[in-house]
Protein backbone atom coordinates (compact mmCIF):
# COMPACT_ATOMS: atom_id res chain seq x y z
CA UNK A 1 0.00 0.00 0.00
CA UNK A 2 2.78 2.14 0.79
CA UNK A 3 5.19 2.22 -2.04
CA UNK A 4 6.63 1.51 -5.64
CA UNK A 5 9.73 -0.86 -4.17
CA UNK A 6 11.69 -1.22 -7.33
CA UNK A 7 13.62 -4.55 -8.18
CA UNK A 8 11.27 -6.87 -8.98
CA UNK A 9 8.56 -4.70 -7.20
CA UNK A 10 6.89 -6.74 -4.15
CA UNK A 11 5.02 -3.71 -2.92
CA UNK A 12 3.16 -5.78 -0.89
CA UNK A 13 3.77 -9.67 -0.54
CA UNK A 14 2.04 -11.14 2.41
CA UNK A 15 1.95 -13.43 5.46
CA UNK A 16 4.92 -15.06 7.30
CA UNK A 17 7.89 -16.29 6.27
CA UNK A 18 6.50 -19.69 6.76
CA UNK A 19 3.47 -18.54 4.23
CA UNK A 20 0.69 -17.80 6.77
CA UNK A 21 -1.48 -14.85 6.67
CA UNK A 22 -2.27 -13.49 9.87
CA UNK A 23 -0.93 -10.70 11.20
CA UNK A 24 2.42 -9.99 12.68
CA UNK A 25 2.61 -8.89 16.35
CA UNK A 26 4.60 -5.59 16.38
CA UNK A 27 6.02 -2.67 18.48
CA UNK A 28 3.58 -0.51 16.67
CA UNK A 29 3.11 3.25 18.33
CA UNK A 30 -0.49 4.30 17.86
CA UNK A 31 -1.17 7.84 18.43
CA UNK A 32 -4.95 9.14 18.65
CA UNK A 33 -7.92 7.32 16.71
CA UNK A 34 -11.18 5.58 17.57
CA UNK A 35 -11.46 2.10 18.38
CA UNK A 36 -13.36 2.02 14.63
CA UNK A 37 -10.77 3.75 12.92
CA UNK A 38 -7.83 1.57 13.75
CA UNK A 39 -10.33 -1.23 13.23
CA UNK A 40 -10.90 0.08 9.80
CA UNK A 41 -7.05 0.78 8.75
CA UNK A 42 -6.44 -3.03 10.25
CA UNK A 43 -9.25 -4.13 7.84
CA UNK A 44 -7.22 -2.29 5.13
CA UNK A 45 -3.96 -3.98 6.51
CA UNK A 46 -5.64 -7.37 6.10
CA UNK A 47 -6.94 -6.81 2.85
CA UNK A 48 -3.22 -6.04 1.39
CA UNK A 49 -1.83 -9.16 2.87
CA UNK A 50 -4.34 -11.29 0.95
CA UNK A 51 -4.32 -9.16 -2.24
CA UNK A 52 -0.94 -9.06 -2.31
CA UNK A 53 -0.40 -12.95 -1.69
CA UNK A 54 -2.47 -13.45 -4.71
CA UNK A 55 -1.51 -10.86 -6.50
CA UNK A 56 -4.94 -10.10 -7.23
CA UNK A 57 -4.24 -6.51 -8.84
CA UNK A 58 -7.83 -5.14 -8.96
CA UNK A 59 -8.01 -5.53 -5.34
CA UNK A 60 -4.28 -3.93 -4.51
CA UNK A 61 -5.28 -0.97 -6.45
CA UNK A 62 -8.93 -0.68 -5.22
CA UNK A 63 -6.66 0.44 -1.72
CA UNK A 64 -5.74 3.21 -3.52
CA UNK A 65 -7.96 6.84 -3.32
CA UNK A 66 -8.42 7.48 -7.10
CA UNK A 67 -5.92 10.69 -6.80
CA UNK A 68 -3.60 8.27 -4.67
CA UNK A 69 0.13 9.36 -5.47
CA UNK A 70 3.00 7.11 -4.96
CA UNK A 71 6.64 7.69 -5.00
CA UNK A 72 9.43 4.68 -5.37
CA UNK A 73 12.90 4.89 -5.36
CA UNK A 74 12.86 5.58 -9.02
CA UNK A 75 10.72 8.74 -10.63
CA UNK A 76 8.25 9.07 -12.16
CA UNK A 77 5.94 8.92 -9.15
CA UNK A 78 2.48 6.97 -9.83
CA UNK A 79 -0.51 9.27 -9.98
CA UNK A 80 -3.91 7.61 -9.91
CA UNK A 81 -5.53 3.98 -9.10
CA UNK A 82 -5.01 3.14 -12.42
CA UNK A 83 -1.75 4.14 -12.67
CA UNK A 84 -0.57 2.54 -9.79
CA UNK A 85 -2.61 -0.59 -11.32
CA UNK A 86 -0.71 -0.71 -14.27
CA UNK A 87 2.54 -0.68 -12.73
CA UNK A 88 2.11 -3.32 -10.35
CA UNK A 89 0.91 -5.36 -13.45
CA UNK A 90 4.04 -4.48 -15.13
CA UNK A 91 6.20 -5.05 -12.06
CA UNK A 92 4.71 -8.39 -10.96
CA UNK A 93 3.86 -9.89 -14.19
CA UNK A 94 6.78 -12.53 -13.14
CA UNK A 95 6.79 -12.86 -10.22
CA UNK A 96 4.90 -15.25 -7.31
CA UNK A 97 4.65 -13.72 -3.93
CA UNK A 98 5.51 -16.67 -1.35
CA UNK A 99 5.21 -14.50 2.03
CA UNK A 100 4.79 -10.65 3.02
CA UNK A 101 5.23 -9.62 6.73
CA UNK A 102 3.94 -6.50 7.28
CA UNK A 103 5.73 -4.43 10.34
CA UNK A 104 3.70 -0.99 11.22
CA UNK A 105 6.29 1.04 13.72
CA UNK A 106 4.32 4.15 13.74
CA UNK A 107 0.77 5.06 13.11
CA UNK A 108 -0.76 8.76 14.31
CA UNK A 109 -4.54 10.00 13.70
CA UNK A 110 -4.91 13.27 12.83
CA UNK A 111 -8.03 15.62 12.55
CA UNK A 112 -10.39 15.20 9.77
CA UNK A 113 -10.41 11.77 9.13
CA UNK A 114 -6.09 11.43 7.94
CA UNK A 115 -3.88 9.30 9.46
CA UNK A 116 0.07 9.10 8.82
CA UNK A 117 1.93 5.93 9.44
CA UNK A 118 5.52 4.03 8.22
CA UNK A 119 6.66 0.35 8.99
CA UNK A 120 8.86 -2.16 7.28
CA UNK A 121 8.19 -5.16 5.37
CA UNK A 122 9.44 -8.30 4.73
CA UNK A 123 8.77 -10.86 1.77
CA UNK A 124 10.01 -13.58 -0.02
CA UNK A 125 9.10 -14.36 -3.82
CA UNK A 126 10.40 -16.14 -6.84
CA UNK A 127 11.09 -14.19 -9.21
CA UNK A 128 11.62 -16.95 -12.32
CA UNK A 129 9.60 -20.44 -13.14
CA UNK A 130 11.63 -22.91 -11.05
CA UNK A 131 13.61 -19.92 -9.79
CA UNK A 132 14.96 -19.66 -5.68
CA UNK A 133 13.01 -17.42 -3.64
CA UNK A 134 14.38 -13.80 -2.89
CA UNK A 135 13.79 -12.31 0.38
CA UNK A 136 13.51 -8.73 0.21
CA UNK A 137 12.65 -6.10 2.70
CA UNK A 138 11.57 -2.51 2.36
CA UNK A 139 10.26 0.85 4.46
CA UNK A 140 6.75 2.43 3.64
CA UNK A 141 5.79 5.39 4.72
CA UNK A 142 1.91 6.41 4.09
CA UNK A 143 -0.73 8.88 4.48
CA UNK A 144 -3.90 7.45 4.51
CA UNK A 145 -7.82 9.05 4.08
CA UNK A 146 -10.91 7.82 5.74
CA UNK A 147 -13.73 8.23 2.52
CA UNK A 148 -16.83 9.30 3.81
CA UNK A 149 -18.53 5.36 3.64
CA UNK A 150 -15.73 5.12 6.93
CA UNK A 151 -13.27 2.94 4.79
CA UNK A 152 -9.02 3.88 4.98
CA UNK A 153 -7.50 4.01 1.28
CA UNK A 154 -3.90 5.04 0.78
CA UNK A 155 -3.63 8.70 -0.68
CA UNK A 156 -0.02 9.68 -0.49
CA UNK A 157 2.61 6.68 -0.15
CA UNK A 158 6.75 6.85 -0.75
CA UNK A 159 8.99 3.81 -0.06
CA UNK A 160 12.12 1.72 -0.64
CA UNK A 161 13.16 -1.59 -0.62
CA UNK A 162 16.52 -2.83 0.53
Amino acid sequence: MLSRDGGPDVHRPVGRESGSQGPVASAESVTGGSAADRAGIEKMRQQDIAATLSLDQVALAELWTDDAVRLGPVPPAEVGKQAIRESNERQTANIKVLSYVPEPKDLTFLDRGWAVGWGLWTGSLVTSPGGAPVHVRGTGLGVIKKLPDGTWKGFRGAGFYE
